[in-house]
């Protein structure tokens, strides 16, 4: 198995595009792997080979998924389930086996509603925006470390999606992240016609502000085209925010100044990037096929599933960049918070949680 830090360093960066204070870096892949083996989630439910479900009478923070077909279904971090008693995001990446089924970690991202609308979720068109998924990455791994769980902090979660909501005046009944999404898809849809697919791309490095955020990377680039949108999609409403935060100008000037010394672009992430080298590192069996590998430390949060000899999907977040306000605090608590926590999910005494059914 590649350590995080060779992997991190065999990455090819393209040339960056830049919308607002928004700059997207590709990863470009060498030699172009076979087609991959896998279907990706919303293909597979598309086409009735997949199903997600509530477990049993439902349970906030796990789902029932069922492959039925015979490749294996390739589930993302941060993907958005909507429907049945409220929506949820996929807590970690998941290569699920042929002709298997399996309970999968997931956070409520609506909290508002815990009533059925529908039997079968539907997958979504968008991602969980980075943020969100930064500070839900950062918790599963202190779960695992300290629980052998891969649970996030649900309150968390909610915090997230209520700042964001506030900032981008998209609130909702419900609290549903897919209304911020809508709410806000004509400002989002102008980034992602000024930073198209890239031919070879097989990943994508994002920077508000000039400041590395967050980095996806997948192994093959079909895998990055059919996320492309969604991943511009996800960091658009962070940038989104710093710009109503009144930080835009400050960073579109900063990347004048300040900006030039740290270098260009991918001369950033290269430093960035070298964080992997600190913290310990977390291996562990996966949910479904291959292996869980995690790393959490002062300046990143990375998840990444090794599975069939290769790196599926990597995925690494900044801790206290820009879009994550207060979240290193938020990380000095986060044992204490997990080490209080029971191996029941409970909800935030000012969202009462609802009742599990039999």
């Amino acid at each position: 198995m590649l350590t995080l830090k060779e992997f991190a360093e065999g990455l090819a960066f393209g040339e960056a595009m830049e919308f607002e204070n928004l700059t997207l870096v590709p990863v470009i892949g060498g030699a172009e792997p076979p087609e991959p083996d896998y279907l990706l989630l919303t293909e597979a439910m598309e086409a009735k080979l997949a199903k997600v479900t509530e477990l049993g009478g439902g349970t906030v923070p796990e789902l029932l998924f069922e492959n039925m077909a015979d490749r294996p279904v390739l589930i993302l971090e941060g993907e958005e389930l909507v429907g049945a008693k409220q929506n949820r995001m996929v807590n970690l990446t998941i290569l699920a086996a042929p002709r298997s089924k399996m309970v999968i970690p997931v956070s409520c991202v609506e909290a508002g509603r815990w009533h059925m609308v529908s039997t079968e979720f539907v997958p979504s068109s968008h991602m969980a925006f980075s943020g969100v998924r930064a500070r839900s990455s950062a918790a599963v791994t202190a779960s695992m470390r300290l629980q052998r769980s891969r649970r996030s902090n649900q309150g968390e979660v909610w915090d997230a999606i209520g700042e964001r909501a506030a900032a981008l005046d998209a609130s909702s009944p419900t609290g549903a992240m897919h209304a911020i999404y809508e709410k806000r898809m004509t400002d989002v849809e102008e980034f992602v016609r000024a930073m198209p697919f890239r031919e070879g791309q097989t990943g994508a490095a994002f920077l508000i502000g000039g400041r590395p955020v967050g980095l996806d990377v997948f192994d093959h680039p079909r895998t990055m085209g059919k996320n492309h949108e969604r991943l511009i999609h996800s960091y658009a409403l962070d940038a989104l925010a710093q710009q109503r935060a009144g930080t835009a100008k400050g960073g579109a000037a900063e990347s004048g100044g300040k900006a030039a010394e740290r270098g260009s672009p991918p001369e950033t992430l290269r430093r960035w990037l070298a964080g992997l080298a600190d913290g310990q590192l977390i291996i562990e069996p996966a949910i479904g096929m291959g292996h869980d590998v995690r790393l959490l430390n002062e300046k990143l949060t990375v998840a990444a599933l090794w599975a069939q000899e290769r790196f599926v999907h990597f995925c690494a977040f900044s801790v206290d960049g820009p879009g994550q306000p207060r979240q290193r605090k938020r990380l000095d608590r986060l044992d204490e918070l997990i080490r209080r926590r029971s191996a029941r999910h409970t909800r935030p005494p000012s969202r009462p949680e609802p009742e599990e059914e039999a």
